[in-house]
């Protein structure tokens, strides 16, 4: 009885390229976000480049930049993708859901 080695390596490749999947889906998702935060006024961009909080409150309406709910949906999606990867791999596992 001996060690199957190329279905150990599959295994090891699958399980490294899923968690990188995951992890870049979901930091896409929270890049998105944040962008929809900055359109919408929430976060400012200051002059020497940094990110903070708007100060002089949220803007009117009508002056926040198009796209926001584009971004915001993008990232849900990326969450929900995220998620359901994560699932995916979970039922996968577990030999009582199959």
């Amino acid at each position: 009885m001996g060690i199957d080695w190329f279905a150990f390596l599959t295994v090891a490749v699958v399980a490294v390229v899923s968690a990188c999947f995951v992890v870049l889906v979901y930091s896409i998702g929270l890049r998105l976000w944040s962008a929809a935060d900055t359109r919408a006024g929430k976060y400012t961009v200051k002059d020497d480049g940094t990110v903070g909080p708007a100060t002089a409150g949220f803007p009117q309406p009508g002056t926040v930049q198009p796209g926001v709910r584009a971004f915001r949906a993008l990232a849900v999606a990326c969450f929900a993708v995220s998620g359901l990867a994560v699932l995916y791999g979970i039922y996968l596992i577990v030999p009582q859901f199959h």
